[in-house]
């Protein structure tokens, strides 16, 4: 039987661990990935400047899409305090980024954005929040748009005693109902699905603690 985990608990955690600059088992100060970096530099310039980054952490997509010219509205539940002591606000980029604190199941997206990126936050967010924000997302796409989105599906967690955790209201996608939500929302664009299995560590065990299968979609509408 899966013991809740309450969502305000989680919310704690990660907002402690920024501010700390802790990294945790899924690795928060990690660079951005190959995949995005590749996504990035292909981006023309038929696409809108404007960015949203949902969920941005420790900050390391936003500071990226800023310093590739991209104006970024950043979005998150945790302060802003530690993403505006990492951009510098002397840098040449800080001035495009907006920080917003905000739980992204409760961002209104009412414009059009040139990439969303919403990375390793999805999952925690009730089904019919995640496929709103898509869907709105969508709807507001004008032109060259892009999204790229990194979601854990099929997760398993165990405590450091072995029992099975389950958060409060979370998605809970399996692969192949989040692989058909995404093509319903994203139909008629350019559609990446891309798989990978997922596991970290108990530091304390040694033992698995979060196993899941990710999927990372990379979503271009070309219709300008």
């Amino acid at each position: 039987m899966n013991r809740p985990v309450s969502r305000a608990s989680v919310h704690a955690f990660y907002a402690d661990a920024i501010r700390r600059g802790r990294n945790t088992a899924e690795n928060l100060q990690a660079t951005t990935s190959e995949r995005f970096n590749t996504l990035l530099e292909s981006i023309g310039d038929a696409t809108p400047r404007t960015a949203l980054d949902l969920g941005y952490g420790a900050g390391t997509y936003t500071i990226a899409l800023a310093r590739a010219g991209f104006r970024v509205v950043a979005v998150d539940q945790i302060p802003s305090d530690s993403l505006l002591q990492r951009i510098d606000g002397t840098s040449d980029w800080a001035h495009r980024i907006e920080a917003r604190e905000c739980l992204a199941e409760n961002f209104s997206i009412d414009q059009d954005f040139g990439v969303i990126v919403a990375k390793d936050v999805l999952h925690y967010l009730a089904r019919r929040d995640v496929e709103s924000l898509l869907t709105t997302a969508v709807v507001h796409a004008r032109g060259a748009n892009y999204h790229y989105l990194e979601v854990f599906t099929e997760i398993s967690r165990r405590s450091a005693d072995g029992r099975r955790l389950r958060i409060e209201g979370e998605a809970d996608y399996s692969p192949d109902c989040f692989g058909h939500v995404i093509e319903r929302i994203y139909d008629g664009w350019d559609l990446t699905l891309l798989w990978s299995e997922h596991a970290e560590q108990d530091s304390r065990t040694g033992l698995n603690c979060f196993e899941a299968t990710r999927a990372t979609v990379i979503a271009a509408n070309r219709t300008a």
